[in-house]
């Protein structure tokens, strides 16, 4: 269970006109014995009861030191349902939970705990209720779950800073070298690029690594490793033929991945090694926002080798993917891509659209990719994010107000790490760049116009996606990422291949 402030704190709180059917009580084992004499002071309040059925909600909200220790953040849940005397046999088939909140089974929020005790007592729910009624499943207690969950925890931040670093080391050396130019050997400038390109498969493997069957530095790092070094690698083939058919094609197979993903009901993100995991209780379903980022770069590499209106027809449908329920189901990755889709259309259109025409462009494609995916959650039975957010937003007003809250959640993220800052302050950088670039940069961006336009796009929408979710920074940070290491790695590698306009 994670908590988020909804187990009921007073005795006759939000169950209308019978607050004596509830019963709450705050046992500590410090006070009672430890957890045998808790357990004991619960069958015997229960078993004394003279309903012919109750609901029995355990809940620990308290964390141990050993959970402390572990950077655990999930706490225990127990459930039951039935006559008193039954509850306590001394055998019996465990179960599991799930509500609509998480679409997850074994999993469930402290927001559901109110929802399912009124639907017990058969009356209406209080209209600030926002949960769900939790479901009593089959199958056994998430404990192999809960060990991949502590695993991820002790590792991904070590994994993810070890990936940040790499990525550093490849993209200021790729900045020094490409400032040296000649000076430099061909080799230490080929090398440099490739690193600059292995941004996505890197990526990739840090939410693919998710799906290992153990989750150790033994396996993880290899498999890290071993996804961003061949995963870029086995485009070099194309090379001699054109350079810029190497991000288009590792922008396929990344794309590619996502809707196996999604096939598989996105479990890598329980346990992912870059930005949390959705067991934390942020987004318990669909795409996460540290990869929204890594859609929006890999949909432009590939869109610059194609057509503009085929480039903004692949736009819109990833972006239809990240936002509709059962796909993606993230408003705010829905709403970056159809703004990338816009600004693609307006900027490859600019001569023929001008300045005006191009923003009412942009501004329209992004409202209206918006309204069809809150459309489409409306009348989804399928409850998401999406849909308790268009419950609870209130109108315009309500609106604004959960704008500048999702603001202030970045804001919060940055203060508790400064990290967060790079792909904040880079994008203005890297965008002033592609607009004037330095003359190091200046001849691959002039060999193909559609390769600079897809690299400008790919910021600009990064911009679009810091603005439109709560985790900005982490939404941003992939679209900075292949935005600036897409036009690192081009410019280095295309001094040995050719290099045009599609």
């Amino acid at each position: 269970m994670t908590l988020g402030g909804g187990l009921p704190t007073e005795r006759a709180g939000g169950i209308g006109t019978r607050p004596e059917l509830l019963l709450v009580r705050w046992l500590d084992p410090t006070m009672r014995g430890g957890i045998e004499g808790v357990a004991t002071t619960i069958e015997g309040t229960v078993t004394a009861s003279t309903a012919g059925r109750v609901l029995v909600i355990v809940a620990s909200t308290a964390s141990s030191p050993e959970m402390r220790s572990s950077k655990d953040q999930l706490h225990p849940l127990i459930v039951a349902e039935g006559p008193p005397a039954d509850l306590f046999a001394g055998n019996g088939q465990q179960g599991s939970l799930t509500s609509d909140s998480t679409h997850r089974d074994g999993i469930v929020t402290d927001l559901d705990v109110m929802p399912t005790i009124v639907a017990f007592l058969g009356v209406d729910p209080a209209a600030e209720f926002a949960g769900s009624p939790i479901d009593i499943i089959p199958g056994p207690p998430p404990f192999k779950l809960h060990e991949r969950y502590l695993a991820q925890r002790r590792m991904y931040v070590p994994i993810g800073t070890a990936g940040a670093i790499y990525l550093a080391i490849a993209g200021l050396g790729a900045i020094v070298v490409l400032s040296l130019g000649s000076r430099v050997p061909r080799g230490v400038r080929r090398i440099f690029g490739w690193g600059c390109l292995s941004v996505a498969a890197l990526a990739t493997s840090l939410l693919a690594a998710g799906h290992l069957p153990d989750l150790s530095y033994a396996t993880v790092v290899p498999f890290v490793a071993l996804v961003t070094v061949f995963g870029t690698l086995a485009f070099a083939p194309l090379e001699h033929r054109d350079v810029l058919l190497i991000p288009a094609g590792i922008g396929i197979v990344v794309l590619a991945y996502f809707a196996v993903e999604a096939i598989l009901a996105w479990s890598a993100a329980l346990t992912p090694f870059v930005g949390g995991s959705e067991l934390d209780g942020g987004r318990f379903y669909g795409l996460p926002n540290a990869f929204i980022g890594l859609l929006i770069g890999a949909s432009l590499w590939i869109a610059q080798r194609l057509r503009t209106l085929a480039g903004f027809a692949l736009l819109a449908a990833v972006a239809l993917f990240a936002g509709l329920p059962y796909l993606g189901a993230n408003l705010g990755g829905g709403v970056s891509l159809f703004a990338a889709a816009g600004l693609w259309l307006a900027i490859r259109e600019r001569d023929r659209l001008g300045v005006w025409r191009g923003i009412g462009v942009v501004v329209g494609v992004t409202l209206l990719g918006t309204a069809l995916i809150l459309a489409a959650h409306a009348i989804s039975p399928f409850e998401t994010h999406v849909t308790r957010f268009e419950e609870k937003a209130g109108g315009p007003g309500g609106v604004l107000e959960k704008a500048r809250d999702r603001l202030n959640v970045g804001f919060d993220l940055i203060a508790r790490n400064p990290f967060a800052l790079i792909p904040v302050v880079g994008l203005p950088i890297a965008i002033a760049a592609v607009l004037r670039p330095p003359a190091a940069l200046r001849p691959s961006l002039q060999r193909s116009r559609a390769w600079r336009d897809a690299i400008l796009v790919t910021l600009l929408a990064g911009v679009v996606a810091y603005l439109a979710n709560d985790s900005g920074p982490a939404a941003a940070g992939f679209a900075f990422g292949l935005g600036l290491g897409g036009l690192l790695g081009v410019s280095l590698l295309s001094e040995a291949g050719k290099m045009g306009e599609p």
